[in-house]
């Protein structure tokens, strides 16, 4: 099929098809038979008269005068389109045409929570965690404080295991200037904060030789074992509880059950490091993760990652808050 015919209508189609045929201009067909018959007969008269080549010659030129330099147009302009070489598309009409550019995401699928539902929060940052490999391919473990949970994920995205936890009794995303080296009785209610962030956890061990994980071992703040030394402050049932509200009881560190740190925080994160993550409650995401060009970066200061620790020896052991 002829460029012409790819882009012509239907009706010009049919005009395309006569005009390369050969065939009379598109207004001509249209006349019938009689109503060409008198024009015949002057046109024989023309020739009888005046003679063969004077008459041939007057009934040509009156064509040309009837017709008009117009009569050739379609022609003309089929031919040279049908010489011409096709268009090129508009910017717009090649968007449409063509398939959408595949842009490279992530190597990480999208985050896998199996039958588990958690807050809104926590599917934001898990999201924003996977889209970015902020991860950078090491075991993470959400808190949302407002529910006090945690949500512990393989390094591809898929939910590990989720189970309640103690935070710091006092509201807060920061954790006080010095406040590690500050003894534990010496802690003042309004310091005992579960600091919000990005930190890179490493396996370690409290001043028992209990294996924990530490959060930020500058701060003091680990992950371990619930602590039920004190009975008053009944930390097992506050695990129980369905409310979180009775989960902030610790000094800033945080509780897990038994159970659920043995079978899941400590085969993970016992013997590598990884990466915590763990969402403000009174600061916004933004200010929290994203204040900064690099993603990781927390409250100005870019933590390594968790490549840049591996081989990193282990920590002095702590007393736990």
């Amino acid at each position: 099929m002829s460029p012409v015919m790819t882009r012509l209508s239907p009706a010009g189609d049919r005009q395309a098809d006569e005009s390369v045929g050969g065939r009379a201009p598109p207004d001509w067909p249209g006349l019938k038979w009689s109503a060409r018959l008198p024009r015949r007969l002057l046109d024989t008269l023309l020739v009888y008269v005046l003679g063969p080549v004077a008459g041939i010659g007057l009934v040509l030129l009156l064509q040309a005068v009837h017709h008009g330099p117009s009569s050739l147009a379609p022609r003309a302009a089929l031919h040279a389109a049908a010489s011409a070489p096709p268009a090129p598309a508009s910017a717009g009409s090649e968007v449409t045409a063509q398939a959408a550019p595949v842009v490279s995401g992530p190597m990480l699928p999208a985050p896998n929570f199996g039958g588990v539902h958690p807050t809104k929060a926590v599917r934001h940052m898990v999201n924003w965690v996977v889209s970015r490999e902020d991860n950078a391919g090491a075991p993470f473990f959400v808190i949302d404080k407002h529910e006090a949970r945690v949500y512990v994920f393989q390094p591809n995205g898929s939910l590990v295991g989720t189970a309640s936890v103690l935070l710091g009794s006092a509201r807060g995303d920061d954790s006080y200037p010095g406040i590690g080296q500050v003894p534990v009785l010496a802690v003042k209610p309004w310091q005992r904060t579960t600091p919000a962030g990005r930190f890179v956890t490493r396996p370690g061990q409290d001043d028992e030789h209990h294996d924990i994980v530490w959060i930020d071992y500058d701060a003091g703040v680990a992950m371990h074992r619930v602590i039920n030394k004190v009975r008053a402050e009944r930390r097992p049932e506050r695990l129980a509880s369905p409310d979180p509200r009775v989960k902030r009881i610790s000094f800033g560190c945080v509780n897990v059950p038994i159970p659920f740190f043995e079978s899941v925080i400590s085969p993970v994160f016992g013997h590598r490091p990884g990466v915590a993550y763990i969402i403000p409650e009174v600061r916004s995401f933004r200010a929290v993760f994203e204040t900064h060009d690099d993603p990781a970066t927390i409250l100005g200061e870019a933590p390594p990652r968790p490549a840049t620790v591996a081989s990193a020896s282990a920590l002095p052991p702590a007393r736990l808050r």
